[in-house]
Formats: C-alpha cells, structure tokens, sequence
C-alpha cells in the first residue's frame, strides 16, 4: 500500500485534504468486492472511517477528509490557541476490504499539523510556512485606538515554544507559549496618550494614540483569516435601533356594563380599539470608522467575512455581533476619494416586553 498524495503540513482545514492510495490488490481479480478503507485519527483518536471503492480511470483510493477534520477545531477569543482551538494533528490508516474481510493496517501516514485558516481564491493549495515566528495579519502597520484602550490584537504565530520578546514604548515583555503551534493574541494596547511604537519579535507597528472625540468609540475584535482575532476602531457616527414586532387584536370601540350601559370612555380614559398583548425587539447598532486608506479596505475584507465578531461596549464587555451587511466594496482612494466603513451590527437577541 502506498501514499501517493498526502497533503503538506500547515495546510488549512478549510481548503480539500485528500489523500490518493493505491495498492495492486485493488485489480487483482480474485480480490472480490475490494475497497479502501481510510481511518481518520486526530491528536491521537480515531474519529472516523471511510471506505471507497478504486476509481475507475486509475484503481486509486481517494478520501477528503477536510469535513472532519474541521468539527475538531473550535476557535475561541483567549490568549493562546493551539491544539484544538487553531490547529489539529492528524494521521491516516489505511485497511483493505476484500472477500468479505478487513485486513489490519497496511499503511499509515506520517502526522499532518493542520491550521484554522482560509485562503479565498487560490491556484495552489496554500500553507502557513511564511509565517512561523511572526504576526499572522496582514494590515496596515500604522494603528490607530484612543487612550486607555484596554486589548488590541494582533495575532502571532508561535512555531516553536521558545519564547519571544514584545516591546511596547521601549519596555520588552518575554512571551512563553504554551506550546508549539500556538497562536498567541497579543494585547498591545497601552495606557499611553501619546504615540509609541508596538514591537513584535522584530515586526514594528506604530501606534497612533486619539482622543475619543464626539462620538462613542467602540471595538471590534473578530477572527480573520488566519485564524486569529485582530481589532479594529470605530469612533465615528454611531446609531442604535430596534427591529420591533408587536402582535395584537381588534376590538368593539365599546363596552357594555354589567348593568347594560354602553360606553367609548371610562373615566377619562378611551376604552382600546386595537390591543397589543405581546411585544419583542432586536436591537442593531450601526458604526463607522475614520477615513480609512487602501490597505485598510483590503485588510478589513477579513471583518467582514468573518463567522465570530465581538463588539466591545464602553463598558468592556464583548457581546457576540452578526454584520448584517452582505456585500463589501474595496474602495480605492484613486476612485472613490476618502471614504470610510459603515458597518450594521445585530445583537442576536430578541426581547420580551410585558405580556397583557
């Protein structure tokens, strides 16, 4: 039995992860009703079996485990993500059915590490090698947030588990991950209300410090497409509404008494035509950043594709937001002029109003 395709370590979870097999068994005719069997095992545990019959244009085995594969990950906004939460090591085991036996194990592939990221449009599977030791974003290195804000992110991808300096305004903090693989997000707000520059392991982002202003700021924090959280701000025009639904029923403008007197008023008060005995309602938040330049508009493409998005409120606490915006435009400042991103925000989260 032999691999011919096994796909590459750091590949990403949400591209095809086919591996191709063959062994000569699959034509051999007295191997009746023969079949591949491919057994998935992630970070050590069997999860899952398929079978397949030879192809018939080559008599190959070919098994995409992508799908499975991917139930194994569940990305969560902490410091440190690794197996599990950004990535998962996988091997495959490959059986043979035939006359209406499975043989044990004939071959088994050399352990994959496989990452949380996506790649849009591609002409090659591609992978995180470009990466290792260094951020995992690819915005602007001018960052804008207000003084005192409390997190910022930008994702970094700790290949080894050696540790790493950050230097935020000359001061170097050494950050020890947790192991190997893992995706630090490193907070590198500061207090600060002047400008300072954020060092990552010899990657400079320069801060530029802003006065609130006007308007109520607020922060994004989402995932993107790496698999990390970064931060964007939002500090101008700001507006809350509410999708509002109300259920009701029709009455007589009337009342009769018990003893027989009809009335349209009862002490001062007209007696209710229509009434509403239920009412519920979602509330939306639109939000707006400053004018943004072209390398913001490509970066925050990944905001707006991004499946977990949290806002954080003046308060500090991060609510879980859907953007309800479905089409994104990547404005050119040669095209379009300055322009910047409004963005509308769904809490999620219908409530109740007095029952009558």
């Amino acid at each position: 039995m032999t691999f011919e395709t096994t796909p590459l370590n750091y590949q990403s979870v949400n591209d095809p992860i086919v591996y191709v097999v063959y062994d000569s068994n699959a034509v051999d005719v007295t191997k009746l009703d023969y079949k591949y069997i491919a057994e998935c095992w992630v970070n050590g545990s069997k999860v899952f079996t398929a079978r397949s019959f030879p192809r018939p244009d080559n008599n190959r085995g070919v098994f995409d485990f992508a799908t499975v594969i991917r139930e194994y990950i569940t990305p969560t906004l902490t410091t440190d993500l690794g197996v599990g939460e950004w990535w998962v090591s996988v091997e495959i085991k490959i059986r043979e059915e035939y006359n209406g036996s499975v043989t044990s194990v004939v071959a088994t592939s050399s352990a994959r590490v496989f990452m949380n990221h996506y790649n849009g449009r591609i002409n090659e599977f591609t992978k995180l090698d470009d990466y290792t030791d260094k951020p995992l974003s690819n915005r602007p290195t001018t960052i804008y947030m207000k003084s005192g804000t409390p997190k910022f992110y930008i994702p970094y991808f700790a290949h080894s588990s050696s540790s790493f300096n950050v230097t935020i305004n000359g001061s170097t903090t050494a950050v020890t991950p947790a192991a190997a693989n893992s995706l630090i997000n490193i907070n590198i707000a500061n207090s600060l209300t002047s400008d300072y520059t954020a060092v990552i392991n010899g990657i400079t982002y320069n801060v530029k410090v802003l006065c609130a202003g006007l308007y109520t700021n607020y922060y994004l924090h989402f995932l993107n497409k790496w698999g990390g959280f970064e931060t964007q701000l939002f500090n101008k025009v700001s507006k809350k509404s509410f999708d509002i639904e109300k259920k009701s029923y029709q009455q007589l403008p009337y009342r009769v008494s018990s003893s027989g007197v009809v009335s349209v008023i009862d002490s001062g008060i007209m007696h209710e035509q229509k009434t509403t005995f239920a009412s519920t309602f979602k509330e939306k938040l639109r939000i707006s950043t400053d004018w943004l330049n072209d390398d913001e508009y490509v970066w925050l493409a990944q905001l707006m594709v991004s499946p977990m998005v949290y806002l954080e409120d003046t308060d500090g606490t991060f609510y879980p937001v859907q953007i309800s915006n479905s089409t994104y435009e990547n404005k050119e400042h040669l095209v379009d002029r300055l322009s910047n991103l409004v963005i509308d925000l769904d809490f999620n989260t219908s409530f109740k109003t007095q029952f009558r």
